[in-house]
Protein backbone atom coordinates (compact mmCIF):
# COMPACT_ATOMS: atom_id res chain seq x y z
CA UNK A 1 0.00 0.00 0.00
CA UNK A 2 1.39 3.42 -1.00
CA UNK A 3 1.42 5.73 2.05
CA UNK A 4 2.25 8.98 0.22
CA UNK A 5 -1.34 9.83 -0.69
CA UNK A 6 -2.88 9.55 2.83
CA UNK A 7 -0.03 11.63 4.27
CA UNK A 8 -0.45 14.32 1.62
CA UNK A 9 -4.20 14.37 2.22
CA UNK A 10 -3.62 14.78 5.98
CA UNK A 11 -1.18 17.65 5.40
CA UNK A 12 -3.61 19.36 3.01
CA UNK A 13 -6.47 18.95 5.49
CA UNK A 14 -4.34 20.41 8.30
CA UNK A 15 -3.38 23.43 6.20
CA UNK A 16 -6.99 24.10 5.18
CA UNK A 17 -8.16 23.68 8.76
CA UNK A 18 -5.58 26.19 10.05
CA UNK A 19 -6.64 28.80 7.48
CA UNK A 20 -10.32 28.23 8.20
CA UNK A 21 -9.87 28.49 11.97
CA UNK A 22 -8.07 31.85 11.80
CA UNK A 23 -10.81 33.22 9.55
CA UNK A 24 -13.43 31.63 11.80
CA UNK A 25 -11.98 33.49 14.79
CA UNK A 26 -12.66 36.74 12.95
CA UNK A 27 -16.31 35.80 12.39
CA UNK A 28 -17.35 36.79 15.88
CA UNK A 29 -16.36 40.48 15.86
CA UNK A 30 -17.59 43.66 14.32
CA UNK A 31 -21.33 43.58 14.62
CA UNK A 32 -22.15 47.29 14.78
CA UNK A 33 -22.29 49.77 11.92
CA UNK A 34 -19.34 52.08 11.56
CA UNK A 35 -19.64 55.31 13.52
CA UNK A 36 -20.19 58.47 11.52
CA UNK A 37 -18.69 61.80 12.41
CA UNK A 38 -15.53 63.85 12.65
CA UNK A 39 -15.78 65.14 9.07
CA UNK A 40 -13.96 62.12 7.58
CA UNK A 41 -15.93 59.74 5.43
CA UNK A 42 -16.42 56.21 6.68
CA UNK A 43 -14.69 54.86 3.58
CA UNK A 44 -11.55 56.93 4.14
CA UNK A 45 -11.42 56.25 7.88
CA UNK A 46 -11.77 52.48 7.45
CA UNK A 47 -9.03 52.20 4.84
CA UNK A 48 -6.62 54.55 6.66
CA UNK A 49 -6.91 52.44 9.82
CA UNK A 50 -5.40 49.49 7.94
CA UNK A 51 -8.39 47.24 8.30
CA UNK A 52 -11.79 47.14 6.70
CA UNK A 53 -14.72 44.88 7.45
CA UNK A 54 -17.87 44.78 5.37
CA UNK A 55 -20.91 42.87 6.61
CA UNK A 56 -23.01 41.84 3.62
CA UNK A 57 -26.80 41.71 3.62
CA UNK A 58 -27.58 40.96 -0.03
CA UNK A 59 -26.17 38.76 -2.81
CA UNK A 60 -26.94 39.12 -6.50
CA UNK A 61 -26.15 36.28 -8.87
CA UNK A 62 -25.07 36.64 -12.48
CA UNK A 63 -28.45 35.28 -13.53
CA UNK A 64 -30.29 38.11 -11.74
CA UNK A 65 -31.47 36.51 -8.51
CA UNK A 66 -31.29 38.78 -5.46
CA UNK A 67 -30.82 36.81 -2.26
CA UNK A 68 -30.91 38.27 1.27
CA UNK A 69 -28.15 36.81 3.45
CA UNK A 70 -27.67 36.71 7.19
CA UNK A 71 -25.54 39.07 9.28
CA UNK A 72 -22.80 36.47 9.77
CA UNK A 73 -21.39 36.95 6.26
CA UNK A 74 -18.51 39.40 5.74
CA UNK A 75 -15.27 40.23 4.00
CA UNK A 76 -12.39 41.73 5.94
CA UNK A 77 -9.13 43.28 4.79
CA UNK A 78 -6.55 43.48 7.55
CA UNK A 79 -2.95 44.27 6.84
CA UNK A 80 -1.82 42.01 4.01
CA UNK A 81 -4.64 39.46 4.44
CA UNK A 82 -8.16 39.07 3.10
CA UNK A 83 -10.57 37.05 5.22
CA UNK A 84 -13.70 36.17 3.30
CA UNK A 85 -16.74 34.44 4.74
CA UNK A 86 -19.21 34.94 1.91
CA UNK A 87 -21.80 32.56 0.46
CA UNK A 88 -21.61 31.53 -3.18
CA UNK A 89 -24.69 31.09 -5.34
CA UNK A 90 -24.14 30.27 -8.97
CA UNK A 91 -22.73 27.88 -11.49
CA UNK A 92 -19.27 26.39 -11.03
CA UNK A 93 -17.42 25.10 -14.07
CA UNK A 94 -15.23 22.74 -12.04
CA UNK A 95 -15.88 20.65 -8.94
CA UNK A 96 -15.41 22.24 -5.52
CA UNK A 97 -13.08 20.86 -2.88
CA UNK A 98 -14.90 20.09 0.36
CA UNK A 99 -18.28 21.33 1.50
CA UNK A 100 -17.42 24.97 2.31
CA UNK A 101 -18.27 27.94 0.13
CA UNK A 102 -15.64 28.80 -2.47
CA UNK A 103 -15.64 32.30 -0.94
CA UNK A 104 -14.80 31.06 2.57
CA UNK A 105 -11.04 31.61 2.83
CA UNK A 106 -8.16 33.60 4.28
CA UNK A 107 -5.43 34.55 1.81
CA UNK A 108 -2.99 37.23 0.71
CA UNK A 109 -4.22 39.46 -2.12
CA UNK A 110 -2.21 40.38 -5.22
CA UNK A 111 -2.59 43.26 -7.70
CA UNK A 112 -3.99 45.46 -4.91
CA UNK A 113 -5.23 48.92 -5.93
CA UNK A 114 -7.03 51.60 -3.98
CA UNK A 115 -8.26 55.08 -4.78
CA UNK A 116 -10.88 57.68 -4.04
CA UNK A 117 -14.11 58.31 -5.90
CA UNK A 118 -15.58 61.74 -6.76
CA UNK A 119 -18.24 61.52 -4.02
CA UNK A 120 -15.78 60.91 -1.18
CA UNK A 121 -15.98 57.14 -1.37
CA UNK A 122 -13.31 54.54 -1.95
CA UNK A 123 -12.62 51.98 -4.70
CA UNK A 124 -10.52 48.91 -3.86
CA UNK A 125 -9.46 46.11 -6.17
CA UNK A 126 -7.38 42.97 -5.75
CA UNK A 127 -7.02 39.33 -6.78
CA UNK A 128 -6.94 36.27 -4.54
CA UNK A 129 -5.87 32.77 -5.56
CA UNK A 130 -7.14 29.87 -3.44
CA UNK A 131 -7.19 26.12 -3.99
CA UNK A 132 -10.72 26.64 -5.36
CA UNK A 133 -10.24 29.43 -7.91
CA UNK A 134 -8.72 32.78 -8.84
CA UNK A 135 -11.02 35.60 -7.70
CA UNK A 136 -10.94 39.25 -8.82
CA UNK A 137 -12.58 41.52 -6.23
CA UNK A 138 -13.80 45.05 -6.83
CA UNK A 139 -15.12 46.92 -3.79
CA UNK A 140 -16.76 50.34 -3.90
CA UNK A 141 -17.58 52.12 -0.65
CA UNK A 142 -19.83 55.19 -0.55
CA UNK A 143 -18.96 58.11 1.74
CA UNK A 144 -21.70 56.96 4.15
CA UNK A 145 -20.29 53.42 4.50
CA UNK A 146 -22.52 51.49 2.11
CA UNK A 147 -20.44 49.00 0.08
CA UNK A 148 -20.83 46.97 -3.08
CA UNK A 149 -18.57 44.00 -3.76
CA UNK A 150 -18.18 42.41 -7.17
CA UNK A 151 -16.45 39.02 -7.39
CA UNK A 152 -15.29 37.65 -10.74
CA UNK A 153 -14.08 34.05 -10.33
CA UNK A 154 -12.16 32.33 -13.08
CA UNK A 155 -14.09 29.02 -12.92
CA UNK A 156 -17.49 30.17 -11.66
CA UNK A 157 -20.25 32.64 -12.46
CA UNK A 158 -19.75 36.19 -11.26
CA UNK A 159 -21.54 37.26 -8.05
CA UNK A 160 -21.96 40.58 -6.28
CA UNK A 161 -22.81 41.58 -2.74
CA UNK A 162 -23.93 44.71 -0.93
CA UNK A 163 -23.49 45.59 2.71
CA UNK A 164 -22.13 48.06 5.23
CA UNK A 165 -18.70 48.88 6.62
CA UNK A 166 -18.73 47.88 10.30
CA UNK A 167 -16.60 48.76 13.31
CA UNK A 168 -13.89 46.37 14.42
Amino acid sequence: MNMKHPILLCLLAAALSAAASSCAAARGGGSGSAARGGGDTIAATATVQGSLRIRVDMAKTMRGSVIPVGPEFFIELRGDTVCSYLPYFGRAYSASIGDRSALDFEARPTDFSSGGTPGGGRRIGFKVRTVEDLFRFSIEIDADGRASISVQPQRRDRISFSGDVVER
